[in-house]
């Protein structure tokens, strides 16, 4: 049978996220449940039977005008086991039934599978995880910051730092290092999910490399045609102007080399030399070769 602290981690956590509570017109407390998603809703109806055996009522509503996905909603109908859960959870405490606690009291979490529990519960209700086809982000969505930083604190006890913002009225916790979400969905159990997530991820990067080479490639093409055709028009100017063949050896030899082969890189010319001449070489006589020719310009 299940570990009933994590039942109970479990149902703390639901509470605070997707759970509502509510005062009746006869001034009963009413709990229920909302979620869209329908294996989350059968995790909460099988933790609570669980725990506390009570019947429930479970109702599912679609809004045909908006084109939502189904809406599921659980509630429990017997008070007396609404109240035990709500002060079980530590969501409520018997000197003010008013206040709404959404820190948890550390005596529910005393092991680290029942934080994990908490956590995992946490996510399923208020959730969500975005297709690392398009970016690395993982969030859970919090009532308020007091809730928020609880829920940070329990993540950083199992070595996830996590960051909050405000987002309109909610406080979101997020994770965007795509191998700590990888290392949190394994955490809470999601197998199948880091799967999809690291098979996704590893196309990505992928993708990612294979364009970065691409540009790369493409812009030191780019640099070496430009700088091939520079060389050339200096090339022009001093034939032109004192003939190739009476430039000293070394850049003789290096202009009739880049003549015979324009489209050549410096690395390439510099390996035709005999003796083989450096990249860096190569460049300090082009450099000279063009300092001639602008000298030949009357620049």
């Amino acid at each position: 049978m299940e570990d009933m602290d994590i039942l109970h981690a479990e149902l703390a956590a639901y509470i605070r996220t997707c759970g509502v509570v509510k005062l009746t017109e006869s001034l009963k407390i009413g709990l229920s449940f909302q979620t869209e998603n329908a294996s989350v809703a059968r995790r909460i109806l099988s933790a609570y039977k669980r725990v506390y055996g009570r019947e429930v009522e479970v109702s599912a509503t679609q809004n045909m005008l908006l084109k939502k996905n189904k809406q599921y909603k659980i509630s429990l109908a017997d008070e007396g086991s609404v109240k035990s859960l709500l002060m079980d959870s530590d969501f409520l405490r018997p000197e003010n039934v008013f206040q709404m606690q959404y820190s948890v009291n550390p005596s529910l979490l005393r092991t680290n599978e029942a934080i994990r529990a908490y956590v995992r519960a946490s996510f399923l209700g208020a959730g969500s995880v975005t297709s690392p086809n398009k970016r690395y982000h993982l969030e859970f969505i919090t009532h308020d910051e007091t809730h928020g930083r609880d829920l940070m604190k329990w993540l950083e006890r199992s070595h996830f730092h996590a960051k909050g913002v405000y987002r309109k009225d909610d406080y979101i916790i997020y994770l965007k290092e795509a191998e700590k979400i990888s290392d949190l969905l394994a955490f809470m159990g999601a197998g199948q999910s880091v799967l999809h997530f690291e098979s996704a991820r590893v196309v990505k990067d992928v993708r990612n490399n294979v364009n970065r080479l691409v540009n790369c490639e493409t812009a030191n093409l780019s640099k070496t045609v430009n700088a091939s055709a520079r060389q050339m028009q200096d090339l022009a100017i001093i034939e032109k102007h004192m003939k190739i063949e009476r430039l000293p050896d070394d850049l003789r030899r290096i202009a009739e080399a880049r003549l015979r082969d324009p489209e050549a890189t410096l690395a390439e010319i510099g390996e035709a030399m005999d003796p083989e001449m450096s990249k860096s070489g190569v460049n300090h006589r082009f450099k000279k070769l063009h300092a001639l020719a602008e000298k030949l310009r009357g620049v």
